[in-house]
């Protein structure tokens, strides 16, 4: 039961977290948090900005993952260029744009109040 419903679940997250870590833009988001989440800890630790930093962050992960699986869906359906085919893409990467924007928002309210 425990394999079923708990090991294979997290094994296929695992996965999908490495096959998302293929993906140029999503080690780049990781490549900043890695530089930037020690200055973040050190700065804020113990503050409620700290957790607000680390959620918005993670919302931009969780972006960069369901754009980068809509465009590999996407890939995998056709690869020609169809007008319905380019807007799903497009409006993944704005869900990422928006998350960005968060981020950018959390982060100006935490280091000037």
């Amino acid at each position: 039961m425990f394999r079923r419903y708990v090991w294979k679940p997290l094994k296929c997250a695992l996965w999908g977290i490495k096959f998302a870590c293929g993906d140029r833009s999503f080690r780049l988001e990781i490549l900043l948090g890695v530089i930037f989440f020690p200055f973040f800890a050190f700065k804020f630790w113990g503050d409620l900005k700290l957790l607000l930093l680390s959620l918005g962050y993670f919302i931009i992960l969780i972006a960069e993952s369901i754009n980068c699986a809509i465009e590999k869906a996407v890939d995998f359906t056709s690869r020609d260029i169809h007008p319905l085919a380019k807007q799903a893409k497009d409006i993944a990467s704005a869900a990422v744009l928006l998350a960005l924007l968060n981020f950018t928002l959390i982060s100006i309210y935490c280091f000037f109040n």
